[in-house]
This record gives C-alpha cells, sequence and structure tokens, in this order.
C-alpha cells in the first residue's frame, strides 16, 4: 500500500499514512482531532552515481555510524579510517 502526506491546516504539521487506494481521498485525523487534507510532494531523488562507493555518496553520514571496516562493491573490505574514505 502507498504512503500519503496530509498538512494540518492549523499548526502546519506533516503526516504521513500507509492507506488503500481506494481511501487516499479521504481525511486524515490528526491525534488533537483536526481534518488534514492530502497534499502531493514531489521529493528529487538527484543525481545517483551508481559506480560510487557508499562512503563517497555520503560521507558525513558513514562518519557519524563509526564503521570499523568499509566495504567496497567489487567485495573487498578494508578498515575505515576517516581520514582515507571520505
Amino acid at each position: 500500500m502507498p504512503i500519503y502526506i496530509y498538512k494540518n491546516p492549523k499548526t502546519g504539521e506533516i503526516f504521513e499514512d500507509i492507506r488503500s487506494f481506494k481511501d487516499m481521498d479521504k481525511p486524515y485525523i490528526s491525534p488533537d482531532g483536526v481534518k488534514c487534507e492530502r497534499i502531493f510532494v514531489t521529493k528529487g531523488l538527484g543525481i545517483v552515481n551508481k559506480n560510487a562507493e557508499c562512503f563517497q555518496k555520503d560521507a558525513h553520514w558513514v562518519k557519524k555510524c563509526k564503521p570499523k571496516f568499509i566495504k567496497f562493491r567489487d567485495g573487498h573490505r578494508e578498515r575505515y579510517d576517516p581520514n582515507k574514505h571520505f
């Protein structure tokens, strides 16, 4: 089932709800009891480089995870060095 996005008209808070297709246009009732209408959000995926390693795509995320080893696309792995793998 797809995920639909609803916006609270009073607070501007965004809610995501998993619903069937037949219920997609029904309003979402937020926890405070307000009816939220469905909105359409287009999320850009950007350019994907399928030849890049994971630490090259998002070095900040990999550094935050603090891995002991990095596995490369060809299968070999080596000890993670934040100065080398950026």
